[in-house]
């Protein structure tokens, strides 16, 4: 009987779990391989969720093949356009935990697809605590994973009429910001979120549905992007924790609270300018000449009002507040993409407690998964997996 992408999948997953030395390498990257060519011959087109959870997988494959074929190099050698480090054995077993989860997660999957589960971890995984830049990219991260959707899903809804180049455009600023931030973090960080952030992780690939769908008026491919894009930014703001220890769920529950329309009289989500004469959507980050605001518009007035609040133990929706305000504010003085990330770092650092150099182990973390100091090479266990809730 012929091999399935389960049974390659599941043999990968026996070899990885006793550590992959040298002699293990070209047997896994030959079952991921083979994974990833059964699953595109049978899943070639996005037009639903399930669809797009499969592409999602069959990208981050690319990423743990190279992962696995590079896993005993020196430490320092770039991995598509990374450095891992030491961490490269995380980075394996973090995606290869996540396709697990993702296909046990959606039956749709699992109708050509359906891994073995792996046992839960004897000690559940502590979100990992940002830096100061960390921070800073990831609360404008949210914004735009969510805001970007809603507008693609608004265009759809007037029968993809609109400015759909005009947010594609925006779409493509996203995915590559996104896949630059991640690769200038690198080490532990980019170990742990390659496979949501980078332009062949999740974001990147629920971003090119949506542009598909958007371009192709695929209603199915844009209602899936765009959950996909909503579900990404919440998995990682509840895997991750601030600089000063805060959550990001404030920033969830704000963004996915605002109501955006598309470019073409009024801004789109995302949108990083000022629009002269035009009416803001909720939610837009930028100051209208002559034009009235949007009622998740974030100015000065709400900088003033959001900091007294913070000031007088507003807590930690406060400081997702206020740099949702910065946030608004540098964008309508003209600061894009990461501009507007590496403004946040300048004001928060010194702020919070000691910043952690880029990419570098959280000192004060008590992650299982990510707090364990010695180097994970060539012997990468699945008990030090994060698991994914």
């Amino acid at each position: 009987m012929a091999l399935t992408a389960t049974d390659l999948f599941n043999d990968a997953t026996t070899r990885e779990i006793g550590g992959v030395g040298p002699d293990q390498v070209n047997l896994i990257v030959s079952d991921l391989i083979g994974v990833q060519q059964m699953l595109s011959a049978a899943d070639p087109q996005i037009n639903n969720l399930s669809d797009l959870h499969t592409h999602v997988i069959i990208n981050q494959l690319n990423e743990e093949i190279a992962a696995v074929e590079n896993v005993n190099s020196p430490t320092g050698t770039s991995i598509l356009g990374t450095d891992l480090g030491q961490f490269v054995g995380r980075a394996i077993n973090d995606i290869h935990r996540d396709i697990i989860d993702i296909a046990q997660g959606d039956p749709g999957v699992q109708a050509v697809f359906n891994p073995t589960p792996l046992p839960p971890l004897n000690t559940p995984a502590a979100p990992f605590l940002d830096n100061a830049a960390q921070t800073a990219f990831v609360t404008q991260w949210i914004q735009d994973s969510n805001h970007l959707g809603q507008a693609a899903i608004t265009i759809e809804n007037n029968g993809f009429t609109g400015d759909i180049a005009g947010l594609v455009q925006q779409i493509q600023t996203f995915e590559n910001n996104s896949n630059a931030f991640d690769q200038s973090q690198g080490s532990l960080w980019s170990a742990r979120f390659w496979n949501e952030f980078r332009s062949d992780g999740t974001a990147g690939t629920a971003a090119n549905a949506l542009i598909e769908g958007l371009q192709t008026h695929n209603a199915g491919e844009v209602n899936a992007a765009a959950e996909q894009l909503a579900a990404n930014s919440a998995d990682v703001a509840g895997n991750n924790l601030m600089a000063d220890g805060g959550s990001y769920a404030g920033v969830v529950a704000a963004v996915q609270a605002t109501a955006v329309t598309p470019a073409g009289g009024n801004e789109a989500a995302g949108d990083q300018g000022g629009n002269a004469g035009g009416n803001q959507a909720a939610g837009d980050h930028g100051g209208t000449a002559g034009g009235s605001q949007g009622a998740g518009d974030h100015g000065a007035n709400n900088l003033v009002a959001d900091l007294t609040a913070l000031f007088q133990g507003g807590g930690q929706n406060g400081v997702s507040a206020v740099l949702a305000d910065i946030s608004a504010l540098a964008h309508g003085a003209g600061v894009h993409g990461n501009g507007v990330a590496m403004l946040l770092v300048d004001l928060l650092t010194g702020a919070g407690p000691p910043a952690q150099s880029s990419g570098g182990a959280p000192a004060a973390s008590a992650d299982a998964g990510h707090a364990d100091p010695a180097p994970v090479i060539q012997h990468s266990a699945f008990e030090h997996m994060w698991h994914h809730a």
